[in-house]
């Protein structure tokens, strides 16, 4: 039989897709595209013209350990951040009864850091908490404003926060960050030992109650100039204080009252070199207020008392201040001068003294 011969025939069917061309792109938005990114606090330091990814690989990004006597932050977000300043140094060595000065510790944070300051009368910081604002008051809230730089607050000199309630414990802590940038602030650090305040204070005295003239004759040309009055004051009040003086009327003779030693003419503003005749001071104060300063001692010159209230300033310590003044003492010196025909007899007038402090 014969052979036969097969054929065997093998149709492949091919088929052919064609894909549009894909770019690949990261996630995206009107000002960024990220092209490399990853779950987790790892990452790389991108950049583009509009934003930069700042991250380490590997880091984890948040842990916290802690015991009764500190807390470790680990991490990108403790990375971040800057140190939690010490305490603050307060003090109050001039025994001010409403402001404390306050000291920022920069716990070694950068020169950019700024920092903000919180302040009780609780040593927990559970109640009557305020803060200190940018202009040294205290207030309720915090702002971005009362974040200031270490210079702003005084550097190593300090600042005085104001406002404070008087014979009251105050105690203050900070925290930084820096500068305006976002999610680097530190806690509250801890608190400073509890400062006081003081209460007002002043006290007032006067030498003596009363001043004898000598006997006015010939010998002494009708005049005494070498009586007295020394004043001393104390007082913490900040913007130091005044005393004013005036007298109820004219010397005026004891028997016949309308017989008077009128007052010497010149002003408490505008003191004169003595002449001529009348009753009269000058004050030792070098540094008076109510006209030029040195107008009673660049040389001797004399005044008239005034009777209107509050009287004339003849002593007086300008403010601010730092430290309480301590028996602070300034000599009135008085000067009558008659003349031959002025009717014998005892003259007398009583002359008010008021010390004003200025708190």
């Amino acid at each position: 039989m014969p052979k036969s011969l097969s054929r065997i025939s093998l149709v492949l069917l091919l088929s052919l897709i064609i894909f549009p061309e894909v770019s690949w792109a990261g996630p995206t938005s009107t000002n960024f595209e990220l092209e490399s990114y990853g779950f987790g606090a790892g990452g790389d330091s991108l950049t583009s013209t509009n934003f930069k990814l700042y991250g380490t690989a590997g880091e984890l990004e948040m842990g916290r350990l802690s015991s009764t006597n500190f807390k470790l932050g680990s991490g990108l977000t403790y990375l971040l951040k800057v140190n939690v300043p010490p305490a603050p140094t307060v003090t109050n060595a001039g025994t001010n009864y409403d402001r404390l000065l306050v000291v920022i510790n920069t716990g070694s944070n950068p020169s950019d850091a700024t920092f903000a300051l919180q302040i009780s009368t609780d040593s927990n910081f559970v109640s009557n908490v305020s803060y200190i604002k940018s202009d040294n008051t205290i207030g309720p809230s915090l702002t971005t404003s009362d974040f200031q730089t270490y210079t702003n607050w005084g550097s190593s000199t300090g600042e005085y926060v104001t406002g404070l309630a008087a014979g009251t414990t105050y105690y203050v802590r900070a925290k930084a960050r820096q500068g305006s940038v976002n999610f680097t602030e530190s806690e509250w650090g801890p608190a400073t030992a509890g400062v006081t305040t003081s209460s007002p204070t002043l006290t007032f005295s006067t030498s003596s109650s009363s001043v004898t003239f000598n006997n006015l004759n010939a010998g002494n040309s009708y005049t005494d100039s070498t009586q007295t009055t020394i004043l001393t004051t104390s007082t913490n009040a900040y913007n130091g204080y005044v005393v004013n003086a005036r007298e109820t009327g004219a010397l005026t003779h004891t028997v016949d009252p309308a017989t008077t030693i009128a007052n010497y003419a010149s002003a408490n503003s505008s003191p004169t070199t003595w002449t001529g005749t009348g009753f009269g001071y000058t004050t030792s104060d070098n540094d008076l207020s109510g006209g030029t300063n040195t107008r009673f001692t660049s040389a001797t010159k004399y005044a008239g008392f005034t009777t209107s209230s509050p009287g004339d300033p003849v002593a007086d310590h300008a403010g601010p201040v730092l430290s309480a003044i301590s028996n602070e003492n300034f000599t009135i010196t008085y000067r009558v001068t008659t003349d031959a025909t002025k009717k014998a007899g005892k003259y007398t007038t009583t002359i008010l003294y008021n010390v004003v402090p200025e708190y």
